[in-house]
């Protein structure tokens, strides 16, 4: 077990909220490892990383689905499609908790060293690597087949993301303008 103080403390241990709450698609996105920190952790060890596309292909193919299985008259009952998304953003969840626990073992490991042996540390620091890629890869799946199920939700028909447009309406058109 990780145990984290509270910030500015030193003795208020923070209680990690995100082992008890619901898996939700906001609770995914705060415990989700960053993308360009995976990125470069994978390519210190030689591994693979996920396709950079690999979101936008799931949205689509998610999109497809949705389109085929209930484009009908009426649309997708939310039921449905809550079905769609639930699991996969459980899974991700479940991913990123493996990582971050992995993390906090791999941490530990140089500490306990001499009896370990600098083979485990070693072992720990890949199989954390290599879990931080597959909590990656199950959170960009979420998010794709989260932005399919949001369109369908609001009756809004499926096209490409675009990223100029995601990034005016984060930063305003202003700032897209400028840079």
């Amino acid at each position: 077990m990780h145990i984290e103080m509270l910030p500015g403390t030193t003795n208020v241990v923070r209680f990690p909220v995100e082992r008890r709450a619901r898996p939700t698609l906001g609770l995914l996105r705060e415990i989700a490892p960053d993308l360009r920190e995976v990125l470069s952790i994978a390519e210190a060890f030689g591994l693979e990383t996920p396709a950079p596309d690999l979101r936008d292909r799931v949205d689509a193919a998610t999109a497809e689905y949705i389109l085929n299985q209930f484009g009908g008259v009426g649309g997708p009952p939310a039921g449905a499609l809550a079905a769609l998304l639930d699991p996969v953003v459980a899974r991700a969840i479940t991913a990123c908790r493996a990582a971050h626990d992995a993390a906090a073992e791999a941490q530990q490991a140089p500490r306990n060293a001499w009896p370990a042996g600098q083979e485990r540390v070693e072992a720990l620091a890949l199989r954390m690597v290599s879990l931080f890629i597959e909590a990656l890869v199950a959170a960009e799946e979420a998010e794709g087949v989260a932005r399919a199920v949001g369109l369908a939700r609001r009756g809004e028909p499926w096209t490409p993301r675009d990223l100029r447009a995601d990034e005016a309406a984060l930063f305003g058109e202003a700032a897209c303008r400028a840079g």
